[in-house]
């Protein structure tokens, strides 16, 4: 009975994703961070039905008040709810972060996955163009789109994302050139497979654990470039508001208003160090060596 419960077991056996799954179970902190992102995107989605202020609305006669049963999180010098004004800051900033890193992973992954695949003069070619970009000043390119083009939000997506991709080509060529010496890629071109179909059948999919890990890791960055861009001045317009434009403020006020930047400074401060423990997770329970552990 023992030797059929054995054999039963190994012919279920796991998937290397199952196998990976269970070990970010494991990882306490990654699993906190997992749970703590859900919960603050969740927040963020339903914030006209949680907040109980419209977040542009002000109230010149109560002015700055400390965190009270009514407002939670106080409110600013206009009277504005800070509570409703976090989480439709916590809209802006996600969505910027999820949407720009989308933009990097659709041009870093084709772009490094072409070049590491067709390698000699094409590779080289495709990456000293990339050593060219990475050269660039990009932040300050960024900065001067947003003067010339303005403050649009959709324009801050692509820029964000243009600046972000240059690190998933290179990652993502590099697994390539590993992988494409592999057996079965050499299979499937003896089958008369096209090159297209190798690299979006064969290729991508087996990059698509490095890329989960580097997702998380530049997420956050992206954010970050939101909120430094924000506390210039040149990230999204009033009356919206994103965790960037609130520290700004803040910043102005702190000494006589301290919750006003104590408040978005800890959810940004949050956000990204959950956004980084499910990033060590997920690279550790992605690591092909963990599975001998």
């Amino acid at each position: 009975m023992i030797m059929k419960a054995a054999v039963v077991e190994a012919e279920k056996g796991r998937s290397l994703w199952q196998d990976a799954f269970q070990r970010l179970l494991k990882n306490k902190m990654a699993v906190i961070g997992f749970c703590y992102l859900i919960v603050q995107a969740s927040l963020a989605v339903l914030a006209p039905w949680i907040a109980s202020f419209p977040f542009e609305e002000t109230d010149l006669l109560l002015g700055a008040v400390a965190p009270d049963s009514v407002h939670y999180f106080g409110t600013d010098a206009l009277g504005r709810d800070m509570f409703t004004r976090v989480l439709h800051g916590a809209r802006i900033s996600l969505m910027v972060g999820i949407l720009a890193t989308a933009v990097s992973l659709a041009i870093g992954v084709l772009y490094g996955s072409i070049s590491g695949y067709m390698g000699g003069r094409v590779d080289n070619i495709m990456m000293r163009l990339l050593e060219i970009l990475y050269a660039l000043p990009f932040t300050f390119f960024v900065i001067i789109l947003m003067v010339l083009f303005g403050r649009n939000i959709y324009l801050l997506f692509i820029a964000l994302g243009a600046i972000q991709w240059l690190t998933m080509a290179r990652i993502v060529r590099g697994q390539v050139v590993s992988l494409k010496k592999m057996e079965y890629v050499d299979a499937a071109r003896s089958m008369g497979v096209g090159h297209v179909r190798i690299i979006a059948s064969h290729l991508i999919p087996n990059v698509l654990g490095t890329v989960i890990v580097y997702v998380t890791l530049t997420v956050p960055n992206v954010i970050l470039e939101e909120a430094f861009l924000s506390f210039l001045g040149l990230g999204v317009q009033e009356p919206m508001a994103s965790w960037g434009t609130l520290i700004s403020d803040g910043v102005g006020a702190m000494q006589t208003y301290p919750w006003m930047l104590i408040i978005p400074c800890a959810s940004l401060m949050l956000t990204l160090l959950a956004l980084n423990f499910l990033g060590d997770g997920l690279r550790d329970a992605l690591d092909p060596q963990a599975s001998k552990d």
